[in-house]
């Protein structure tokens, strides 16, 4: 069950007595069981009858608090948060824990809300049965778009759709390999509602560090559909914030030598986590690099490549700005045909 099954079923006042909550964005898992406390339980007496469970714990001692009546309401609620229980759970503890799940109390709830789990264990199994079991995924861009507007909504600032584009694009939360979640996310759209007057492109660009891997996948995608300008903009951004004009070339050039390298294997037959395997570089690399190198053939690259070298060469020898250079470089690919 997705996230968005599973939190109308809770707003119909509809909970099982065990339910696991996994998946990759801890934000959404927070605020699901944050939201389970504060609507199945009564708030004047949540204390008492909530229990939070999140480290290794002796089932015995788990078993005592769930089996003790709920204080002035219906229902008790062991959440087990990130507690490793049903990744580390040893055998004669693994037993216990079934046996008390096939016998809860009618009073009793239980949600695992765990990021780690060992789906070869038979609590895990037994969980599967019975419980419902609920997977939140990082956010789609469609889902995010809609999520920043109700955080700067809640933040009392009015952003247009396309700025809150724009800042999905920064902040790097939809590629595969970046390792920010909501919470991140959330943190950058309060900075920015403090900000004063209209949020506009420009204020993000002044407000949000942009991870320079990104722009350089920009510049890659601009310069093998051959949108020259478009490369030489993002270039001139990057060096204008900050960044070492030897790194922004040291990365280009490692780019289409991985694309050079990617477009030789991929014509040998093999498959991209093999070639991210051979190269020594993340998949999502490994993934991009194809589809930059269906753009280019062999000869092509080996062209760019002779060109790259003559970029560095003149780097470390010439009185010209590396900028200057780079920049002829750019046109010199974009006419190699």
């Amino acid at each position: 069950m997705d996230f968005m099954t599973y939190f109308k079923q809770l707003k119909s006042n509809e909970i099982k007595q065990v339910t696991l909550i996994n998946g990759a964005e801890n934000y959404l898992i927070d605020n699901l069981t944050k939201y389970i406390a504060e609507n199945f339980l009564m708030q004047a007496y949540m204390d008492f009858n909530l229990t939070v469970v999140d480290s290794p714990m002796d089932i015995d001692s788990v078993q005592s608090i769930a089996m003790t009546l709920p204080f002035f309401d219906e229902r008790r609620i062991v959440l087990f948060q990130n507690s490793g229980l049903l990744k580390t759970i040893k055998d004669e503890q693994e037993e216990k824990l079934i046996k008390f799940i096939q016998q809860l109390p009618e009073h009793i709830v239980l949600i695992f809300a765990e990021t780690e789990l060992d789906k070869r264990k038979k609590i895990y199994k037994q969980i599967n049965k019975i419980a419902d079991v609920v997977t939140v995924d990082r956010l789609s861009r469609q889902e995010l778009v809609k999520w920043c507007a109700k955080r700067f909504k809640l933040y009392h600032k009015e952003v247009d759709l396309h700025v809150i584009s724009f800042l999905i694009e920064m902040i790097n939360y939809l590629e595969p390999e970046a390792d920010k979640n909501l919470y991140d996310v959330d943190n950058t759209i309060r900075m920015l509602s403090g900000v004063d007057g209209a949020i506009t492109e420009s204020v993000i660009r002044q407000y949000v560090d942009i991870p320079i891997e990104h722009n350089i996948f920009k510049m890659m995608d601009a310069m093998s559909s051959k949108h020259i300008s478009e490369a030489l903009t993002i270039l001139t951004q990057l060096i204008s914030s900050g960044e070492a004009e030897i790194k922004v070339f040291y990365m280009i050039n490692q780019q289409y030598r991985n694309i050079y390298k990617t477009k030789l294997l991929l014509e040998a037959g093999h498959s991209s986590p093999t070639i991210a395997s051979k190269l020594d570089i993340h998949p999502f690399v490994a993934k991009k690099a194809g589809g930059f190198a269906s753009h280019f053939t062999v000869k092509q690259l080996i062209e760019i490549i002779d060109v790259l070298e003559e970029v560095d060469i003149a780097m470390k020898s010439s009185v010209i700005k590396p900028l200057l250079l780079m920049e002829k470089a750019f046109f010199q690919i974009g006419n190699i045909a």
